[in-house]
């Protein structure tokens, strides 16, 4: 046998098999210099082909030393019996493995942890690249290897970005694990299965979309099942690490019945509970994210069947098939300042009264100019533009609720921009004195994942991107702004961020409620004569009392249609009016009894059987929330005080009907 595989794997045929794959390769990580009279084309990977000898003895050569660099593996040649054509020999039976989790990029800072401290220790990537380029006089040994290991990564990022080899997962800040599980996608059979091992953002992450929509699309998902790396599964593994035991099948034997998922296991012995086990089909996935078509993150079969209920009812922000239509707010999302591309607009306060500036409240004023504070998220929450304050020292604290009482008192940002920036970033876009923004950074397991304020104009770090409104209507604002702060939102985003982020993305697909929706009469406003009350006039006082709570938001209760002075800041009041406010979205995101009979379906009956049930349950899931009001009250007070208020509802919608 050895004798004979020597014999092959030197025979012209072989070679020659090999110079072509190899030649091709070749072509996307060919060094475009003058040391080679020319580059490898479609024209000359042609007449090599159909003449083996015309190959120039320099291209040969570069080809064979290309070939040791990048280590060229051609499945055809290594397995010629697995992928002969016809019959079922198209492919491997089962490809099994655990694929290596890197970015195709080199990363300088890793690159030279062991080779340069120095360099990997630079304050920043502006510092850490003129350092790199003196490397070319005091130590060029050091700089030709980096040249050379970086130019490498950029020859492999190009075959797999431009090759045609990968045309789902070559995209974006490539990693090997998706490349790897597009491989062993194609390595199959059409009665083949796959099982692999790979970071859970092959359903979930931007990047990998297209292949995780092809998955679904093509019936070609089994079972993902994710894990956190808690309990130390991968010694070697950030313990935060979710990744998943991915299983794909062929083309010849289609999953129709819907894939079968876990969530948030923690060991394989969870593979075996009932409970966390859930099924989404094609339908289901295209119903929760129509854009993107990436997975949803359930932590158990009863929060995807409440989830799934949700969704039939609501549609999402922005649904990107459905043209204008599909933007029932008119809203757009804009990022205005960058905290690293823009820092150069950003000013200190120092540099400022150097110059001559004086801080009024929180802006900078000379003459008629003015510095603008910059927001970023910390220092914004729920109803209120001033959770948060920087100190002298640069930290940031929570404003006390003294200085929240006072309606003058401003927070204090990191940094001021000049109000002309602000104006340009907007551009004519946006015509109010005030903005709605939202916290960017967002994980599911926080206190709260959904948090927006309205707050005067000013300018915001994307950290805090901003929401502009095609009808910037201040009524239509605040009625949003009240879903975006509503616990039964927060319990459906919590099902779409699997990461650290609410990106513009998982914004656009999560389930909000229609404007129309508060044209319609309040059905709980028992003082309200038939078609009187709407549900913008119950909604909108609490809101603004809320809201405006300093001279500065002035121009937001003007538009909402108040002249009075702010309203003050009092905690319990605050707390009355929020979970009045979390009742009444529980209605109109569950519906009334009657309508969850009509439409719940038989197994998510089987986990409530009245709505009131799914406002206990939902509640629940929120275990900071509960942890703070049992040290504080000795009892989870937000709990009772909103179905106390979901119940006075119920009984007064019934009376009005």
């Amino acid at each position: 046998k050895s004798q004979r595989y020597q014999e092959i794997i030197n025979s012209p045929a072989f070679l020659f098999g090999r110079l072509l794959a190899d030649l091709w390769c070749a072509a996307f990580v060919w060094k475009k210099i003058r040391e080679f009279p020319y580059a490898i084309t479609n024209e000359v990977f042609r007449t090599i082909e159909a003449e083996p000898g015309s190959i120039p003895t320099w291209m040969y050569e570069e080809v064979e030393r290309l070939r040791r660099q990048y280590g060229f593996f051609h499945w055809h040649l290594a397995f010629p019996e697995v992928f002969a054509s016809g019959g079922s020999a198209g492919g491997f039976d089962v490809v099994l493995g655990n694929p290596p989790w890197e970015r195709i990029k080199l990363q300088e800072k890793e690159w030279f942890a062991e080779r340069h401290p120095g360099i990997a220790g630079a304050a920043n990537a502006a510092q850490r690249r003129r350092m790199i380029e003196a490397l070319q006089q005091s130590d060029p040994a050091l700089y030709r290897a980096f040249a050379e290991d970086r130019r490498k990564a950029e020859g492999e990022s190009m075959l797999v970005r431009n090759s045609g080899r990968f045309p789902l997962c070559g995209r974006g800040d490539v990693n090997t694990y998706t490349v790897f599980t597009e491989l062993n996608r194609s390595l199959i059979n059409s009665d083949g299965r796959v099982g692999c091992i790979v970071p859970s953002g092959i359903a979930t992450d931007d990047t990998t979309k297209y292949f995780f929509q092809d998955l679904i699309a093509r019936r070609s998902l089994v079972s993902l099942y994710d894990f956190e790396n808690r309990e130390g599964l991968f010694l070697d593994v950030d313990s935060r690490m979710k990744f998943c035991l991915l299983t794909l099948t062929g083309a010849g034997r289609p999953n129709p019945a819907g894939a079968e998922f876990i969530f948030f296991a923690h060991q394989t012995a969870d593979l075996g509970d009932a409970e966390q086990r859930f099924i989404l089909t094609a339908e289901d996935i295209a119903l929760l994210n129509p854009n993107t078509r990436t997975c949803p993150i359930f932590r158990s079969r009863r929060d995807a069947e409440l989830t799934r209920y949700i969704y039939r009812r609501v549609p999402v922000l922005i649904d990107e098939s459905a043209a204008e239509k599909g933007n029932l707010w008119g809203i757009r999302f804009m990022a205005m300042f960058h905290m690293a591309n823009d820092s150069h607009l950003f000013r200190e306060r120092k540099e400022l009264e150097r110059e001559g500036w004086e801080l009024q409240g929180n802006l900078f004023v000379r003459g008629r100019e003015r510095c603008l504070p910059l927001y970023e998220a910390k220092m914004n929450h729920h109803y209120d533009h001033r959770w948060a304050t920087y100190t002298p020292v640069g930290d940031t604290r929570d404003l006390t609720p003294a200085e929240k009482r006072d309606p003058a008192y401003a927070p204090l940002p990191r940094y001021w921009v000049e109000e002309q920036h602000v104006t340009e970033a907007l551009a004519g876009r946006w015509g109010k004195e005030w903005l709605l923004s939202y916290r960017w950074i967002a994980r599911s397991t926080d206190e709260r994942t959904s948090i927006s304020a309205v707050a005067p104009i000013s300018a915001y770090g994307n950290s805090s991107p901003v929401m502009l409104f095609q009808h910037n209507s201040a009524h239509i604002v605040a009625a949003l702004d009240a879903c975006f702060a509503s616990l039964v939102f927060d319990f459906a985003a919590r099902q779409k961020v699997g990461g650290a982020n609410m990106t513009f993305g998982t914004m656009n697909q999560l389930p909000v409620l229609p404007p129309e929706t508060y044209s319609l009469p309040c059905p709980w406003a028992a003082s309200a004569p038939a078609g009187g009350a709407t549900l913008a006039d119950w909604l909108l006082p609490r809101v603004l009392e809320l809201v405006y709570t300093t001279h500065d938001l002035a121009p937001f209760a003007r538009d909402c249609g108040y002249d009075g002075p702010p309203f003050q800041w009092d905690e319990e009041r605050r707390f009355q009016l929020r979970c009045e406010l979390d009742a009444a979205f529980f209605h109109l995101y569950l519906g009334s009894e009657q309508e969850w009979r009509e439409a719940a379906l038989p197994e998510l009956i089987s986990y409530f059987p009245a709505p009131r049930n799914a406002v206990d349950y939902i509640l629940d899931t929120f275990p900071i929330v509960k942890r703070k009001d049992e040290q504080a009250f000795n009892e989870y007070r937000t709990k009772r005080l909103i179905i106390e208020y979901y119940d006075r509802m119920a009984a007064a919608s019934r009376n009005q009907a």
